[in-house]
């Protein structure tokens, strides 16, 4: 079998760079790509600060949490 050569390693940006319809279809996905990551990142701190206010609950109020 002969080895595939490797593509040059700045030819996507050269992609990306030269041709407007893949740049824009780049840049989409980017786009989406952020925006789930933010969601993402917004879940996960609202699951934190949802189990936060519920340890404070439990401290602040001596409710008796599970016993070991």
């Amino acid at each position: 079998m002969n080895p595939q050569p490797h593509p040059h390693p700045l030819a996507e940006l050269v992609r990306i760079e030269s041709d407007p319809a893949y740049r824009a279809l780049f840049c989409a996905e980017l786009d989406a790509a952020i925006q789930d990551r933010f969601a993402n990142r917004a879940a996960v701190v609202a699951e934190v600060q949802a189990a936060a206010d519920q340890l404070r609950a439990l401290i602040l109020h001596d409710a008796p949490g599970p016993s070991t």
